[in-house]
């Protein structure tokens, strides 16, 4: 039985990529920073500090495989972005070429380390990377870390996860819910998005298979949707009526990201949207073209956006 080490497993990707790797045979362990309240049943856990890599060999020891998913979302600046996303990828992929048994890494990247697209086409693997903000920077540089690694690697780049638990769906329902809803970018900004199954069912296969090694793919519905459109979907998803949808400039999105950060750092909770949340809005179009992806598995099996939005809250 291969055992596969996935960082980031208590999280909402994470503990559903570890359910699926379990229940197709293979052996989980979990890397975190703390042990859960709640722990997965057959997974077992390695407590980490992803700044010691003294720490991380002795938590990947005896792995086949690792799945890196450990990010921080929401920073402060561009310094804690990249000791925490680039600086642990790097000491995560160091650990993993002194693991003599790990055999392959495959890190979940994001659309953000590519940066915006254009109003006409999707971003695809062959345009050079344009991050916008210092989440994007700092996942492009955990990418050239993981290209360091001395075996097979996969780098996949999803743009919005969406599905059931997610906290940052939870919270866009939550406002949806309550009749108001800002619009993204612009409001005929037009976003990718790629349901929560289909993204583990991608890194699934990236273990499972060499066809993807040394690649880095878009993975994605092909369509992508107006802002306002996926807003009308999950209002309808959730059966409540379409939410007001109110524009603001960039200047005011980057004032409402500054004063989420300042009240969360009285309250110690986490923003749902800061300055870096902003520079991107800055950028109405995110999206990416999954062509390369599909041609390399041979599929384009993606869930659609209303079909997935009813699974989620059914």
């Amino acid at each position: 039985m291969k055992t596969i080490a996935v960082t980031g497993g208590t999280g909402f990707v994470g503990r559903a990529l570890s359910k699926a790797l379990l229940e197709r045979g293979f052996a989980v362990r979990i890397l975190t920073r703390k042990m859960p309240a709640a722990m997965l049943e057959a997974a077992a856990y390695a407590e980490t500090d992803f700044s010691d890599g003294e720490s991380l060999k002795r938590a990947l020891a005896g792995a086949d495989a690792a799945v890196h998913l450990a990010a921080a979302l929401f920073c402060r600046s561009k310094e804690d972005f990249m000791r925490a996303n680039a600086g642990g990828t790097a000491n995560l992929a160091a650990a993993a070429n002194a693991t003599p048994s790990l055999k392959k890494l495959v890190y979940i990247s994001s659309l953000a380390a590519g940066g915006p697209s254009s109003a006409e086409t999707p971003r695809t693997e062959a345009e050079k990377e344009a991050p916008v903000s210092f989440y994007g920077q700092s996942k492009l540089e955990g990418e050239k870390a993981v290209r360091g690694f001395s075996g097979p690697y996969v780098i996949l780049r999803p743009p919005i996860i969406y599905g059931r638990k997610d906290s940052g769906f939870s919270k866009i329902a939550e406002w949806v819910r309550k009749g108001v809803m800002v619009n993204a970018g612009s409001a005929g900004g037009r976003f990718s998005f790629v349901y929560l199954d289909d993204l583990v069912n991608a890194v699934v296969s990236a273990l499972e298979t060499g066809k993807f090694d040394g690649g880095t793919f878009y993975v994605c519905e092909s369509r992508s949707y107006e802002w306002k459109e996926f807003i009308a979907m999950l209002a309808a998803g959730m059966g409540v009526k379409m939410p007001f949808m109110l524009s603001l400039p960039p200047w005011a999105v980057y004032a409402v990201g500054w004063l989420y950060e300042t009240v969360t750092a009285v309250t110690g909770a986490e923003p749902m949207m800061n300055r870096d949340k902003a520079r991107e809005a800055s950028a109405p179009n995110w999206t990416a073209s999954p062509a390369l992806w599909e041609k390399t598995s041979g599929s384009a099996n993606w869930t659609p956006l209303e079909e997935g939005i009813k699974k989620t809250f059914n």
